[in-house]
Order: C-alpha cells, then structure tokens, then sequence
C-alpha cells in the first residue's frame, strides 16, 4: 500500500486554509526539497496526547517546516507555535524519498515515526502499524527492518537532536526569507 506524503500540502480536515512554499535545498548541506506551510486558519486546534502529555501541533498562526533529503530514508517536520517557537521535531521513516512526473517532491511513508521534543526526549510511534503492515503484506520484511535501522542511525548519527535540527531548521527557513 503506498501512502504518498507531498511536500508543501496540508489535506487535514482540521484546517481551514494555509500558504505554502516550495524550494530545492541543496545549500543546507544535505540536498533535497523542503516546504513551508503556514497556518493562516483552523476549523478548530489540533492537540495530541493527553493530560500534561498532549501538545498543540495545529492551530492559527502555526508553521511547518518540512525537509525531504535526497537519497534518504527519513522526512523532517518542525511544528513551530504562533510565536515561532519549536513545538516539535516530527520525523517520518520513507521507503523512498522522490519527485513525481510532474517534479513534485514526495516521500513514502513506512509507518515508523519519531519526534524530538523540544526537552530532548526522543519518541517513537506507530511501531504498531509497521507491524500490522508486514503481517498484512503491505510491507516486506526488507522494509521493515530499514525503517528501524534507518531510526537507529538518525539516533546515533545525531540527526534527531536538538543543537543538529535548529542549526538545520535555521539554514531551511532562510531559503524562505
């Protein structure tokens, strides 16, 4: 089952209109596409979690910055609040990060995601669907053992930590400036 991600949209039925930019980023040291889509209206405010745990990751005057490298397995999605302060770091694992016919960036989703909290806790989600897609054959088992080693290595190469993504989300928002 492909679950196509593009870059630069926002089809989530929460929101109620946006602006969004699309630009090449080969000068941020790792080439690929990046977006930025700002928030202009919600139907209403996007909260995940519960209790103390859950956040705001949608509301008006939010932003989303999303970087999609080339030749990568991974995509980046900062969720900054309307004062532009960091709510989140969101990472998708991808079977493959690309264009389309028509030149227009997307990635792959592989279900494995993770998220840098601005604290510097690491969490994980949806291990449950990536399992649930291998026993479903949605998945190989190829894919699914990349979706946790390409984790692993944004872990241990340090990609997935605070000093490494405001240094790259500073150099991906001037490409907007």
């Amino acid at each position: 089952m492909e679950r196509k991600k593009y870059l630069g949209q926002y089809n989530k039925p929460f929101i109620k209109s946006i602006n969004s930019k699309t630009a090449r980023a080969d000068s941020v040291g790792i080439p690929g596409y990046a977006s930025l889509i700002k928030i202009i209206e919600v139907y209403h405010p996007y909260v995940v979690g519960e209790g103390d745990a859950a956040i705001c990751i949608a509301d008006n005057g939010y932003s989303e910055l999303t970087f999609l490298p080339d030749n990568e397995n991974w995509q980046m999605c900062a969720i900054y609040d309307d004062r532009d302060n960091i709510v989140e770091w969101y990472f998708d694992i991808t079977r493959k990060n690309t264009t389309d016919e028509s030149g227009n960036p997307y990635c792959d989703d592989l279900y494995l995601d993770a998220a840098l909290m601005p604290d510097g806790r690491i969490l994980t989600f949806d291990e449950d669907e990536l399992a649930d897609a291998l026993r479903q054959g949605n998945i190989t088992q190829d894919d699914h053992d990349m979706a946790y080693r390409t984790l692993e290595k944004l872990i241990a190469g340090k990609i997935i930590s605070i000093d490494y993504m405001n240094e790259l989300c500073t150099r991906l928002l001037a490409l907007f400036q």
